[in-house]
């Protein structure tokens, strides 16, 4: 089996680099801290743009993840502490339930965005191999404002 080498191949060389291909599994184990120092140190546009796809997705996740907390605790009208049961209603009758069910809901749309984040660092990382960045589906673009 003989490999022939693509006009294109010198090219796609030189637009990728090694930080825009590892930028992706630094944001799984960093969250958006790792990527955003990469994103403000480097130079190369390939390694800036997958930065910024990983940045935007790992803020997004960050922002489901606080607001499901927040609403779920919210909702809370009871809280076990070393097996005594305290009340610790924060709002009435009606918005104390509403709170906790939505604040379920969002835990568990966050359950299935961390299932995402994985699928989409492999999808992200095969593609920036390939030469190619991905967006991922679902993403604010909060780094897009700061371009």
């Amino acid at each position: 089996m003989t490999f022939t080498a693509t006009p294109s191949d010198p090219e796609l060389s030189d637009e990728r680099s090694i930080g825009g291909i590892l930028v992706h599994l630094l944001g799984l184990f960093t969250g958006f801290l790792g990527p955003l120092i990469q994103y403000a140190v480097s130079d190369n546009e390939f390694t800036r743009t997958n930065a910024r796809h990983t940045i935007n997705w790992n803020v997004t996740v960050s922002v489901l993840m606080i607001v499901a907390l927040v609403m779920f605790f919210l909702g809370a009208d009871e809280i076990t502490v070393l097996g005594e049961t305290t009340e610790v209603s924060l709002l009435p009758a009606p918005l104390d339930i509403v709170f906790g069910l939505v604040g379920f809901l969002l835990i568990i749309v966050l359950l299935i965005a961390i299932f995402l984040t994985l699928v989409y660092i492999i999808v992200a990382t095969v593609k920036a191999i390939s030469g190619s960045t991905w967006t991922y589906p679902g993403a604010i673009a909060f780094v897009e404002r700061y371009r």
